[in-house]
């Protein structure tokens, strides 16, 4: 039994924080009278899928780069931002997604 426990992985902190990152922007569409394609994505999902993607990317550059696991810090701390009691609409489009994340 002892094994299995060895065999669990982390939660992806990224994961979480794009979950977290949909509902405050879906939230904020919605307040905008607009929908996920109107941003640019079919919907919530190719939102996600992007945002995977971001994760992902930002990883292989960042192990190039010798900063490893600065992409999960800024993950966490993204998440916390868009589920603070008051986050608003500023706190997820305010977010430079193109910045390395070492340098937030």
């Amino acid at each position: 039994m002892l094994w299995l426990l060895a065999c669990a992985k982390e939660p992806d902190p990224c994961l979480a924080m794009c979950e977290a990152g949909a509902v405050l922007y879906g939230g904020c569409l919605a307040e905008w009278g607009a929908d996920w394609t109107a941003a640019g994505y079919a919907d919530e999902d190719d939102f996600l899928d992007a945002c995977d993607t971001w994760a992902f990317e930002w990883r292989q550059i960042e192990a190039e780069a010798g900063h490893e696991g600065s992409t999960n810090s800024t993950c966490v701390a993204r998440e916390q931002s868009f589920l603070a009691d008051d986050a608003t609409c500023d706190d997820f489009t305010s977010t430079d997604w193109n910045s390395a994340p070492w340098s937030d």
